[in-house]
């Protein structure tokens, strides 16, 4: 997909076209690569995750459309625009200020759980890429081009896409160790399918008193690290362990 620096009508093309942008194979592209490689419909600058649905077809040709429209000048470059600053430019403040401010009635009670002198800095700071999705699970990796496409399937040879949604909350391997968890825990629950909250409701346990919620959330700690330091055992030592034992990994010390 086109870097979201080109905008048509003062819309970034992966806000007008933001199914086709989470489906592109190559997100980074600049728009003279993409000219250079085939913008109509059919055309190589045309990469996707997965074969489209009819409607999204639709999408790729309103898009090519007005893409063929566009005429590059040879003087002029193809640049990065911060768009929090476009005058300016990035500056660490901006950046700062940008991620302290917007979104702070969700993000800011998720910071002050992960961060406690309890916790290892190493697992605060995992935990804080997991729940922002910046883990280099196979998806995140095929979307920066590291590796291909096709080689995106989840590490416990299920079959499906490996998002961190899926490898933490919906492979059945790591189920099992959830259910363990609340077995051992003594606790009957339905847990959330998204991670975010996942993580609020296993912490926040109803009916439990809150001295527990420090307890919780380093379970929770401990069951996330372990399972990420399970699937890079499968993907680099070709090894697996079967969530009994994984269970009593997470009660040995990192």
């Amino acid at each position: 997909m086109v870097r979201n620096n080109r905008v048509f009508d003062n819309v970034a093309l992966r806000l007008k076209f933001p199914r086709l942008f989470d489906l592109a194979v190559n997100k980074e592209r600049t728009v003279e690569e993409m000219m250079r490689l085939g913008w109509e419909v059919g055309g190589g600058a045309w990469e996707w995750t997965r074969r489209l649905l009819a409607w999204e077809e639709e999408s790729v040709g309103e898009c090519s459309a007005m893409l063929l429209n566009v005429v590059l000048q040879e003087t002029s470059t193809d640049t990065w625009r911060w768009l929090l600053d476009p005058i300016h430019g990035y500056s660490v403040r901006g950046t700062y200020h940008f991620l302290t401010t917007l979104g702070a009635g969700v993000d800011r009670s998720l910071v002050d759980d992960i961060w406690h002198r309890f916790i290892p800095s190493k697992v605060s700071l995992f935990v804080w890429c997991l729940l922002r999705d910046r883990l280099p699970t196979k998806n995140n990796l095929a979307r920066r081009r590291v590796i291909q496409a096709t080689d995106t399937a989840c590490t416990a040879a299920c079959g499906e896409l490996e998002t961190a949604s899926h490898l933490f909350l919906g492979c059945d391997i790591y189920i099992s160790l959830w259910l363990l968890v609340l077995h051992w825990l003594g606790i009957s629950s339905v847990l959330h399918g998204e991670l975010r909250y996942h993580f609020l409701q296993f912490t926040h346990m109803a009916g439990l008193p809150r001295l527990s919620h420090l307890y919780l959330r380093i379970i929770w700690f401990a069951s996330v690290w372990v399972i990420w330091k399970e699937r890079n055992n499968r993907v680099f030592n070709n090894v697996a362990l079967n969530p009994s034992a994984l269970l009593r990994a997470g009660n040995e010390p990192s």
